[in-house]
């Protein structure tokens, strides 16, 4: 069974309501998306507050730095997107205690870099969305960090033993780590799910930590030639590979004796050298349903255990 992003993410598509300056205001909507959830900004009409869950705040330029006061009385909000530079202005008293979730960066955002109050504490955040932009991060600042965390490397002030930290994170969406080493310090023990994006190193070897860890999934990483390294991850039950154009060994992963459900695709025509003996492995191993479908650097390896 594939592995689900249900309760993992953000939605891309899920239904919000706007708070914009002059390209979106209650008169005049620039998207269809937005139709009837235009907010003029720092306004909302006392019988639209409870309706309000999701927010997203899109200011003309960076001249507006703050959230608007309303922003903190909607009594039902519970998923806020803000731009990235308003975050060295953020107070916890902008925001309403019903709040969960929080992603910072906007379309009109860059890969900016981001840098956190070291102060500044956020209990009710669950889901931190910090995949948009280049952030620092502390784990005090974000106590009640549950469900999921998704941030990209590439800031210097960030540790990456600062996401290990987390004592209750599920999941974790962790992009351009350049070494194992980076992977094992975000390693938090609590983790059931890890996403490795963009990642910039050629095997697993050294692996440590994620010893609850259930749900993998490598995309994108452009230098990956071997899984040897994955046999660590004892409690595996679903691992998806894709975009990985330069993978070539599969390693040792069908050791793990959890593991239910494994997929590659997209991920170059290397590895599908070896695939009777991939086949041969997977089936003395105990898989007893296998599906390749050869097309060249877009093949699909699908295989599944025994019943």
């Amino acid at each position: 069974m594939p592995i689900s992003y249900i309760g993992k993410i953000i939605p891309s598509g899920t239904p919000r309501w706007l708070m914009g300056q002059t390209l979106h205001t209650a008169e005049k909507e620039k998207f269809k998306g937005y139709k009837d959830r235009g907010l003029e900004w720092g306004v909302v009409e006392k019988n639209k507050l409870a309706d309000i869950d999701f927010l997203e705040l899109w200011p003309d330029d960076t001249n507006t730095t703050e959230i608007p006061p309303v922003v903190a009385t909607l009594p039902n909000l519970k998923t806020l997107i803000i731009p990235s530079w308003f975050v060295p202005h953020l107070k916890a008293e902008n925001l309403p205690p019903s709040l969960e979730a929080l992603q910072v960066g906007v379309l009109s955002d860059n890969k900016p870099k981001v840098n956190w109050d070291k102060s500044l504490v956020l209990k009710h955040i669950n889901l931190l969305d910090l995949g948009r932009v280049a952030s620092d991060f502390y784990a005090d600042s974000f106590p009640g960090l549950s469900t999921t965390l998704t941030i990209t490397l590439g800031n210097k002030k960030l540790d990456p033993s600062e996401i290990g930290k987390c004592p209750h994170l599920k999941n974790l969406f962790l992009y351009k780590a350049d070494t194992v080493e980076t992977l094992n310090q975000a390693g938090a023990d609590s983790l059931q799910f890890a996403g490795w994006m963009e990642g910039k190193h050629e095997d697993f070897k050294g692996l440590k930590g994620y010893g609850q860890l259930c749900d993998a999934e490598i995309k994108w990483n452009k230098k990956l030639v071997s899984l040897e390294g994955l046999e660590h991850l004892s409690k595996l039950e679903r691992l998806d590979i894709s975009d990985c154009s330069k993978l070539e060994h599969l390693g040792n992963i069908m050791h793990i004796k959890t593991l239910q459900w494994f997929r590659i695709m997209d991920s170059g025509k290397a590895w599908t050298t070896h695939i009777d003996d991939i086949k041969a492995k997977f089936t003395k191993a105990g898989f007893g349903k296998i599906r390749f479908e050869p097309d060249g650097n877009y093949s699909l390896l699908e295989i599944w255990r025994n019943a």
